[in-house]
């Protein structure tokens, strides 16, 4: 049932984290698809979704925050995303609460923990990233 992976606190519903990785995947898939792009959701080790593009099937990592957090001394909020040992070819951020996703390869992801600013999640920055997925594949 939808509801139990839903936490109430203060008259606000909250994903629970065991939900928000696997929320994250779908959001993720229906933004690819709305771009043309052939989705299939699996479960591998190093890739959630397997993304046929020009023929061609390319793995990507999603890895999903439900809203930005602070951190550091002066508490600047951030998504944070942790990365694992894998290294797909493409990784696919996802801001929840925000409903966007930004797309990078993988190797341009040189950390264990990625941060990223709210403002970064655009529209517009959601659409020049999977423009450059598209191309580069």
């Amino acid at each position: 049932m939808l509801w139990s992976r839903w936490k109430h606190s203060g008259g606000i519903f909250f994903i629970v984290a065991s939900s928000v990785g696997r929320t994250g995947e779908f959001l993720a898939a229906f933004v690819l698809e709305t771009y043309g792009v052939e989705v299939h959701h699996v479960d591998r080790a190093g890739a959630d979704l397997w993304c046929k593009v020009r023929g061609s099937i390319v793995p990507v990592e999603v890895k999903s925050a439900s809203r930005p957090r602070g951190a550091g001394e002066n508490r600047i909020l951030r998504y944070q995303f942790t990365i694992g040992n894998q290294k797909p070819l493409w990784f696919c951020f996802v801001a929840l609460d925000r409903k966007l996703v930004l797309m990078r390869p993988g190797s341009e992801v040189l950390t264990k923990t990625v941060r990223v600013h709210p403002e970064v999640f655009t529209e517009a920055e959601q659409r020049r990233t999977i423009e450059d997925f598209l191309n580069s594949c």
